[in-house]
Formats: structure tokens, C-alpha cells, sequence
């Protein structure tokens, strides 16, 4: 007899969240084997035979979109993905080494006069801001067009930038805070409506930038640390509420 597995038992085999299952499923990136007539998914050993290589190739570095194309086109070319795919972690591998040399020269120093070497301290941060600042270029590069790039070069540049990173880090963790809770509750969707104004302002000469910005949020790809506060999961939620928010306004 084949064995069906709850969503939320697929979850727990898995270690992919509800929301995440639910988000591949509402993007047809993975769909449950069938659904209940009341609409409950369930999952098949093939399902878990897909989701192994979501996350394998998540894993390596491909996104969403380009995992979805993976497993729509049986023809793909595996081998070129897969080698361009190699070339960008090995250089940053490289990277990476350079500043775990720099970070073994900072203690070796300071092991000798014991006190800490400010130079280096100094060139161990730059290679970590080249590092991350290569990364995100290419995600830009790969996600956005150059007058949108240039857009949020000219964000970063505006006043009071702080202002806006510590609102996000506060609405993320009031989010955070509330994920237990139903989407629909007059908590949730009181955060909903200030997570809404607040992206609207941010955007409000480039809507469609900010909707572009918030699929790729919720798809998760999205540099370490290039939105203060930032998680899939809290993302996913928030989309459930803004949702629940706009058809109450209908």
C-alpha cells in the first residue's frame, strides 16, 4: 500500500517548513501528490524524492526560478549548470580562504605582542566587504535590470537609511513574534497594514521594483544579511496576512 504523508508530516521528514511546502505548492514548483476534497495536502515518496533535490541544488546556489526550470526541463543541461554553478562557490571559496589567512595572521600577531593588530583587523574587513559586496552584485545582476540596480544604489544613499534598516529589523521581529498566531487576527493584521505602508513608501516611485523585491523574499533569494531582520519563514507568513488583508477589502 503507498504511503501518504501529511503536510505537516512531510514537514517533519523533511525539514522543510509548512509555509515553504505551501509556497512550492502555490508556485508549482512542487505540488503534493493530490489533495483532500477538503483541500489538505498529502505527499508521496516521489514528492520526497523532489524535495531532496530542491534542497540539494538550493543548497549549492541555484534559485527558485532557476530550480523550477530544473526539474520542468528533463533536457536541461546538467553538466554546465552544475560546472557554473561549481565556478561561482569555488571563487568564493577563494575568498573565503583569504580572509581565513588574514584571520590566522590577526591572531598569530596578537598571540606575539599581545595586543590587537588594527591593520590587519582592518584588511580582514575589506576582504569580507569585497567578499559580500561580489556576492550581492551578482545576485543584482541576475535578478534586476541596471536602472533598477542603480535605484537601490541611490536608496542606500539617501537619508536617513538607518532609520529605515531599524524599521524592517522591527517589523521582521514583530512579525517574528506573532507567527503563532492566526494570519487573520486583528494582531496580525494590524502589522500587515504598517508592513504594507511602509513598503509602499520605500517604493513608492518603483512599485513594481517593490514587487519584484518581495517574490524574491519569498522565494528565499536573498544575500546573508542584505535585509536586516530577514527570514523565508517570517516573509511567507506575512504574505498570508497581506493576503487575507486585501481580500477583506474586497
Amino acid at each position: 500500500m503507498t504511503k501518504y504523508w501529511t503536510i505537516k508530516e512531510f514537514s517533519k521528514i523533511t525539514g522543510v517548513t509548512v509555509r515553504t511546502l505551501q509556497y512550492y505548492d502555490d508556485e508549482n514548483i512542487l505540488n503534493p501528490h493530490h489533495k483532500s476534497e477538503a483541500g489538505y495536502r498529502f505527499y508521496s515518496s516521489e514528492d520526497l524524492q523532489i524535495i531532496q533535490r530542491i534542497s540539494v541544488l538550493k543548497y549549492v546556489g541555484f534559485n527558485l526560478k532557476q530550480i523550477k526550470s530544473i526539474l520542468e526541463d528533463n533536457q536541461l543541461d546538467w553538466l554546465s549548470s552544475l560546472n557554473l554553478q561549481a565556478r561561482i562557490i569555488q571563487d568564493n571559496i577563494v575568498k573565503l580562504n583569504q580572509s581565513l589567512v588574514l584571520i590566522k595572521e590577526a591572531v598569530n600577531l596578537y598571540s606575539k605582542n599581545n595586543e590587537i593588530e588594527w591593520q590587519s583587523i582592518a584588511k580582514i574587513l575589506e576582504v569580507f566587504k569585497m567578499t559580500h559586496s561580489n556576492i550581492v552584485k551578482e545576485w543584482a545582476e541576475r535578478n534586476f535590470s541596471v536602472d533598477e540596480v542603480n535605484f537601490f544604489a541611490e536608496m542606500n544613499f539617501q537619508e536617513r537609511k538607518i532609520e529605515k534598516e531599524k524599521l524592517w529589523i522591527e517589523l521582521f521581529a514583530e512579525a517574528k513574534s506573532l507567527m503563532s498566531k492566526d494570519p487573520a487576527s486583528q494582531e496580525v493584521q494590524s502589522l500587515a497594514k504598517r508592513w504594507i505602508d511602509s513598503a509602499g513608501t520605500q517604493y513608492a516611485n518603483k512599485p513594481e521594483l517593490g514587487t519584484k523585491m518581495w517574490e524574491l523574499m519569498k522565494s528565499g533569494d536573498i544575500p546573508a544579511g542584505l535585509i536586516p531582520g530577514y527570514e523565508q519563514d517570517i516573509v511567507l507568513f506575512m504574505n498570508q496576512a497581506i493576503g487575507i488583508m486585501f481580500s477583506n477589502k474586497q
